[in-house]
């Protein structure tokens, strides 16, 4: 039986029992960094020692290069729910500001090594920290010889020749690249948030949607149609969908929404909390000379949506498609 991981804010509150640690942003904890984590974790085992996971939050990009930061692809809750499955002990997650970015790497690491009782450090082979990224695993090693701890990195993982890293998914998201995004995921790509009113024009032309306004914080993801699972708050489990996203040309609605037609389901979810995995793209965004035309391709692209998605029935449970 797991036992839940104990999730700090901070490090003071921490005893003085000897510690793995793997320190990380861990936005989206794609499938690199499940390997570090599980490296990690491991390590502990081995060595009968806890293990301990410490992130920064908010992503030390958007502090730091807000007019250039791309967006998050998880949000804080979903990052601590994965590191808490990936079997880490503990989770001490820091408030990164200015301030703590101006610390050198030998400050930081001090203070890392002081709270944690620092045994080993396991990071991945590009990770860099403190002012000007200057605490890379060779600087690393360095402070860990004088404060007698080891440094331990794991290579990047790679997916069909291609590294796992954060930025390759949010430009795969960006692009509306839902397959590519999986494939470094692990799981798709996913879209959260309470279902609004629209304009309830599906409604009246046989394709009623679930509505969501894409939070600001996440990586915009591409206009136009893909196939999706929708979770429910009812727990029965992903359902077969097709979602629109983006601000319906052919209306001239202007507001953009991510728009999810459940199939063979009729329920009012307005005011629900709904979860939607964009799982392969089908199309880009289209006008359409009216209500008719729209009509005829959703039909098209709702036979597309339930073929590829029956083929990721099919394939469950061996499916990367439910890789959580």
């Amino acid at each position: 039986m797991s036992v839940e991981a104990k999730t700090h804010r901070g490090l003071d509150d921490l005893d003085t029992v000897p510690r793995i640690v793997t320190i990380g942003t861990f936005d989206g904890i794609h499938r690199g960094h499940r390997e570090l984590l599980g490296r990690a974790v491991g390590r502990g085992k081995e060595l009968g020692l806890l293990s301990l996971a410490l992130t920064f939050e908010p992503v030390p990009a958007s502090v730091l290069r807000p007019d250039r930061f791309q967006g998050r692809i998880c949000s804080p809750a979903e990052k601590l729910r994965h590191l808490a499955a990936s079997g880490v002990d503990e989770i001490a997650v820091l408030p990164f500001d200015l301030a703590l970015s101006r610390q050198t790497p030998d400050e930081f690491m001090a203070n890392v090594a002081a709270r944690t009782n620092l045994t080993e450090l396991w990071v991945g082979e590009a990770f860099a920290l403190g002012k000007d990224r200057a605490g890379d695993v060779s600087r690393l090693r360095q402070i860990g010889r004088e404060l007698g701890f080891d440094v331990i990195a794991v290579s990047r993982v790679t997916v069909d020749g291609e590294i796992v890293s954060s930025s390759a998914i949010r430009a795969a998201v960006i692009a509306g690249d839902a397959a590519r995004a999986r494939r470094l995921l692990g799981r798709p790509f996913r879209v959260s948030g309470e279902v609004v009113h629209g304009a309830h024009l599906g409604r009246t032309i046989g394709y009623p949607t679930a509505n969501i306004v894409p939070p600001e914080w996440l990586v915009p993801l591409a206009d136009g149609i893909y196939a999706s699972f929708a979770n429910l708050p009812d727990g029965a489990g992903p359902r077969p969908a097709m979602t629109y996203v983006g601000t319906r040309p052919t209306v001239n609605s202007g507001e953009r929404l991510v728009e999810t037609h459940l199939f063979d389901f009729s329920a009012d979810l307005y005011g629900e909390e709904i979860d939607v995995e964009i799982c392969e793209r089908l199309r880009g965004d289209a006008t359409f000379s009216g209500l008719d035309e729209l009509v005829e391709q959703l039909r098209r692209d709702e036979a597309a949506a339930r073929s590829f998605l029956a083929t990721v029935v099919a394939a469950r449970p061996s499916s990367s498609f439910r890789g959580h």
